[in-house]
């Protein structure tokens, strides 16, 4: 795990805000893999930089956490 990968995904959130993104669309966005994004997704949601929003079919769909 690093930071900057953490940091790219992190971009993709603010970048699309207030548009929420699925994991798949975040990944691609950050040039990553869907499981590398799901895990850094994952904890970003863990340090509520992210949350979850919406259940599109089964893609679970995420959106910066606005403060």
């Amino acid at each position: 795990m690093t930071e900057e990968t953490k940091e790219k995904i992190f971009k993709v959130f603010e970048t699309a805000y207030p548009l929420d993104l699925s994991i798949v669309e975040a990944s691609l966005k950050a040039g990553i893999s869907d499981p590398t994004g799901a895990l850094y997704i994952r904890i970003l949601e863990a340090e509520g930089k992210i949350e979850f929003t919406r259940l599109v079919g089964n893609s679970k769909m995420f959106k910066l956490k606005h403060v």
